[in-house]
């Protein structure tokens, strides 16, 4: 008997195009800021299954941590939240709702990131020659930081020439700086919206003491050098 599945990661909320709502569970938020301690130190989730059949849900929580390259490595861990219920069926037509809490220790000082993932547990069927299960995991974020941290961004323009000419950042800061809705301006003009961002830059959530390089050579094109240039966030936006 063959029996095929195919995986599906689903690790942000940007799904380059592909279209899952007709046939597969929904999770909201994906992105989540907390608090280590009060009324921000927790997260309700709802899962929408807009299918004619129940869905298993599972949900396990990883603690993510970095290599040398930035590189997100993720540990599964039991101690930091608590979620409630980990596992239930999502019914038919219906939705759940999730919290989850934070618990582990408070004494950090820079942001701590998890990944609060919802696994769809596979339904074996029987007496059928062949199988196909999608199961999608929805990954969602969460950060969790000190409330009275901030990120702070340190930015450097590495312009040689126009063919090589690069926005270097560094959050100098203690919490993480939320990139979403920013866009770049040159001398002082917004010269690269966020949809031209979102094209050119690798990560939307920049962590304490991590770093960024923005080719922005296109952009530079038609400037004179040399010239100011700044990533403006939606939170410093005029």
């Amino acid at each position: 008997m063959l029996h095929l599945r195919h995986v599906i990661w689903v690790i942000s909320f940007l799904l380059s195009g592909l279209s899952v709502s007709a046939f597969a569970y929904q999770v909201q938020p994906m992105v989540a800021e907390l608090h280590t301690s009060g009324n921000r130190s927790a997260v309700t989730y709802r899962v929408i299954n807009p299918s004619d059949t129940p869905v298993p849900i599972e949900v396990v929580v990883y603690k993510r941590s970095f290599d040398e390259n930035q590189k997100e490595i993720l540990t599964e861990t039991e101690e930091d939240f608590i979620v409630l219920p980990p596992q239930v069926d999502v019914p038919a037509n219906g939705y759940q709702v999730f919290r989850a809490q934070f618990l582990g220790d408070p004494d950090f000082e820079k942001t701590q990131s998890y990944r609060i993932v919802f696994k769809q547990l596979p339904i074996e069927q029987q007496g059928q020659a062949s199988q196909v299960n999608m199961i999608f995991n929805f990954a969602t974020l969460v950060f969790v930081s000190q409330p009275d941290t901030v990120g702070q961004l340190l930015q450097t323009l590495d312009c040689t020439d126009k063919e090589h000419c690069y926005l270097n950042i560094v959050n100098t800061g203690d919490a993480v700086v939320n990139l979403v809705q920013s866009t770049i301006h040159i001398n002082g003009e917004m010269t690269g919206n966020w949809q031209w961002l979102q094209q050119n830059m690798p990560v939307t959530f920049l962590m304490p003491e991590h770093k960024l390089s923005i080719n922005i050579k296109e952009l530079i094109a038609e400037s004179p050098l040399p010239a100011q240039v700044n990533l403006v966030t939606a939170d410093n936006a005029q």
